[in-house]
């Protein structure tokens, strides 16, 4: 057996044992007492209890106000007879008298006179009485007490506590008759008399009233409030339906069992609205409970569904008070109603317990238990409404209430902590394959890393290989075929190699972190050229600005200025016969400009391009693979050189310097 069916049969086996204790304690006077030859029978602590009383029925035709004053023998009938208590008198669905009689009014007399004097106040407590009528008690003639409101809803399920004699020492009446208004075809209920002192009978008016009224008010309140939270919920999680079937059942328990604690003269609707509303909640309570098991054990069965909600439907719409002339009254009614429905309960019932035991459904026993007990209480209800048991018994289907309150929400709470547990292992579940992840995840990067790494050193690799072969190893090339020729002179020797080792010192330089400082690179640059210069015996002027940063600039795009540069210095040298070179850098609009000027010969700027000068072409393009352009302005009076920085680079010129 699995852990939450153990639970749930615990449980079960738990409200099994409470349930069959229950009637024990709440139902200590359901048996009526024997005749004797004593209408009063004295306790140990002084109290008297009074199971024997004489009964005169009157017939009248309607309800009348008890009058102030009420003497036995001036009371019309035809004679007093000797009755047991508790005593009912039974529903007279056939009138048995022609005279066309609607009420009775029945006198109890019962007889103190042979009661010992007490120094304590005595009282008079009646466990219980049921009528659709009123109650009246006389204390030798004289009016001590009458109950109010409605003949209907008229605290009828309130027991009754009442002082006989206002202060100690003083004498108690001798007979007290008690008056009770009833319908003919009614019936009515009187339970047995207790006569003492406040100390012998507070504590047994205190536990009836525990039982009667307030266990089963603070259980169906309980539920409500229970219900009103399961509302919220279902508010956030519209999905879970369950949540909200138990909002509607706690609503309609509350309103169902509501006419056993409210009475007297404060209900806010008629007595015939609020017999309707006890009805039609009665009703659509097994119709929710119904959807209720259904739901969990997710078996429907659309034919006792329709079933249910077209009686019920046409039970609500026959029962409405005035739309319907073959009831003469809802509250007449209502007894046989009750017991009509309990077949269609017991079947609706069944369907869906045998339904969630075959899907093994771990609820379905503690269901089952409480179906049991709650047919079991309200088929014993359905007796005492009609008094088929005696008056004296304590209504129990508040207590079935209170039992569906407590399997509900045990149903509720293990769905709650069973989800609360799923989402604790989809967590869990969730947060290892996250650590998965996370592990295969950095496994890749690192592998990424290894591979991005792999190919930046290669490309660098094969871009100092390709401007070495281009720049450093022509040049030597050329040296060495013209040595082995002997077309030059030594000092012609020592330039070309001067020059090689100035393009290797540029590589070297351009494998330096510069920090996007286009003036560092300059400056690293003018170290290198300038004892080139000083010794082709040209003046150098260093005019050089301060410039923005250059956020593109890095190694590869850092070669590509120093050659642009190195090659325009280069071509001063070896064609223009300047005596003076000037170095100097500008912010225009979004771009640096570089500029070199010298005083020597000018140039034809569009001849050689058009010729196809290696020098000039190679600037261009080598300007162009980092996003920037060159110029030249030439004349008479010397030549300028402009290399234009973009500030910000595109993500295409990135693509040209790696193809480049």
């Amino acid at each position: 057996m699995r852990p939450a069916s153990k639970g749930c049969w615990r449980v079960s086996r738990w409200i099994a044992k409470l349930w069959l204790a229950l009637p024990l304690a709440v139902l200590p006077c359901a048996h009526a007492s024997e005749p004797s030859e004593a209408d009063a029978v004295p306790q140990r602590d002084g109290v008297v209890h009074i199971t024997q009383a004489e009964l005169l029925s009157v017939s009248g035709t309607g309800y009348s106000a008890p009058p102030k004053r009420a003497e036995d023998a001036a009371l019309p009938g035809d004679g007093w007879k000797t009755i047991n208590l508790p005593h009912t008198a039974p529903r007279e669905l056939v009138p048995t008298s022609s005279s066309g009689a609607r009420t009775v009014t029945d006198w109890y007399r019962i007889d103190l006179a042979g009661l010992a004097p007490s120094a304590q106040p005595r009282l008079l407590y009646l466990p219980r009485w049921k009528t659709l009528g009123h109650i009246a008690v006389y204390g030798d003639g004289l009016l001590l007490y009458q109950s109010h409101g409605s003949p209907v809803h008229n605290d009828y399920n309130h027991p009754l506590l009442l002082p006989l004699n206002a202060t100690a020492n003083t004498p108690s009446p001798t007979s007290v008759l008690i008056r009770v208004d009833r319908l003919r075809n009614s019936g009515s209920g009187f339970s047995t008399v207790w006569v003492g002192d406040e100390d012998s009978l507070s504590w047994r008016y205190q536990m009836r009233q525990l039982l009667q009224v307030q266990l089963p008010f603070m259980g169906s309140a309980a539920f409500l409030a229970v219900g009103a939270f399961a509302f919220a919920v279902w508010l956030r999680k519209k999905r879970e339906s369950l949540y909200l079937l138990f909002f509607a059942i706690s609503a309609l328990a509350f309103l169902r069992t509501l006419h056993y604690y409210v009475g007297g003269s404060y209900t806010p609707i008629s007595d015939e609205w609020f017999e309707w509303i006890t009805v039609a909640s009665l009703l659509w309570l097994i119709v929710l409970i119904h959807l209720f098991l259904q739901r969990l054990h997710r078996q429907p069965s659309a034919w006792l569904t329709r079933s249910a909600l077209a009686l019920t439907l046409a039970c609500n719409v026959a029962t409405l008070p005035h739309a319907s002339t073959w009831v003469v009254s809802l509250y007449l009614f209502t007894p046989l109603l009750n017991l009509m429905v309990l077949p269609v309960a017991v079947l609706i019932f069944a369907v869906n317990l045998r339904k969630a035991l075959r899907a093994q459904l771990p609820e379905g026993r503690l269901v089952a238990g409480w179906t049991v007990f709650a047919v079991a209480f309200t088929s014993y209800d359905g007796f005492l409404q009609n008094n088929l048991v005696s008056p004296e018994s304590v209504y129990t289907s508040p207590y079935a209430i209170i039992g569906l309150f407590f399997v509900f929400s045990y149903i509720l709470f293990q769905r709650y902590t069973d989800a609360f547990a799923e989402v604790g292992r989809l967590n869990k579940g969730l947060a290892q394959r996250l650590q998965a992840r996370e592990a295969e995840l950095g496994q890749s990067y690192r592998r990424l890393r290894a591979i991005e790494t792999q190919h930046m050193l290669s490309a660098e690799r094969r871009r100092l290989m390709q401007d070495m072969h281009d720049g450093l190893g022509s040049s030597l090339i050329s040296a060495i075929r013209s040595v082995e020729r002997g077309t030059m002179s030594d000092a012609e020797v020592s330039d070309v190699l001067k020059g090689c080792m100035d393009d290797l010192k540029l590589v070297i330089d351009s494998m330096e972190n510069v920090d996007a400082d286009l003036l560092l690179l300059l400056a690293t640059l003018r170290f290198r050229l300038a004892p080139r210069i000083e010794s082709a015996g040209v003046a150098l002027r260093w005019e050089v600005q301060p410039v923005p940063v250059l956020s593109w600039l890095e190694p590869k795009s850092a070669l590509h200025i120093l050659r642009i540069v190195q090659e325009c210095v280069a071509n001063v040298l070896r064609h223009t016969r300047a005596t003076t070179i000037c170095v100097s850098t500008a912010t225009l609009d979004q771009s640096v400009c570089v500029a070199i000027e010298d005083n020597g010969a000018g140039f034809d700027v569009d001849e050689a391009l058009r010729r196809g000068g290696r020098g000039l072409r190679n600037q261009q393009r080598r300007a162009l693979a980092i996003g920037a352009t060159v110029s030249w302005e030439s004349g008479s009076t010397g030549t300028r050189f402009m290399l234009w920085l973009p500030l910000h680079r595109k993500v295409d010129a990135d693509k040209a310097i790696d193809a480049f």
